[in-house]
């Protein structure tokens, strides 16, 4: 299969779906999937730790586990360091998130366990439609 070449269709280009000035400096791609679904998973996700989750994403580049500092996470999330780091010990203790320590560098931040626990949901409550199946029936209010 050939991935289509060249600029992203201006419908699905971020700069379309906020601004061209709030992209300039960057994006995070989001699965809708997490968002519609974190609050689902046995243990459950608070919206806290779903947000520490999206400021992580917003260092995930590639398949390689994101390794942003706690100071970092906590001076963008307006909480203290101790807070961020509780979230990130309670959504390693529900095995979402597993932290490995380095030496005189930042901790990586490993989402794989997170990454199988959706994915296995998702398998296990497939959505009734597709999203582009889904028509609005306005008859009722006929």
């Amino acid at each position: 299969m050939k991935l289509p070449i060249g600029p992203p269709s201006k419908k699905r280009d971020p700069a379309s779906r906020w601004t061209t000035k709030l992209v300039k400096n960057g994006w995070t791609p989001i699965a809708d999937d997490f968002l519609a679904h974190y609050t689902d998973l046995v243990p459950q996700i608070t919206s806290m730790e779903a947000m520490l989750i999206v400021h992580l994403m917003q260092h995930k580049w590639d398949a390689k586990a994101p390794y942003p500092g706690f100071e970092t996470l906590a001076k963008r999330m307006g909480m203290t360091s101790t807070a961020v780091r509780n979230h990130a010990r309670s959504l390693e203790k529900k095995g979402y998130l597993k932290r490995e320590p380095r030496v005189s560098q930042t901790n990586r931040f490993h989402l794989d366990g997170l990454f199988r626990k959706l994915e296995a949901y998702i398998e296990a409550h497939p959505p009734k439609q597709k999203r582009s199946e889904f028509k609005l029936d306005l008859s009722a209010f006929e």
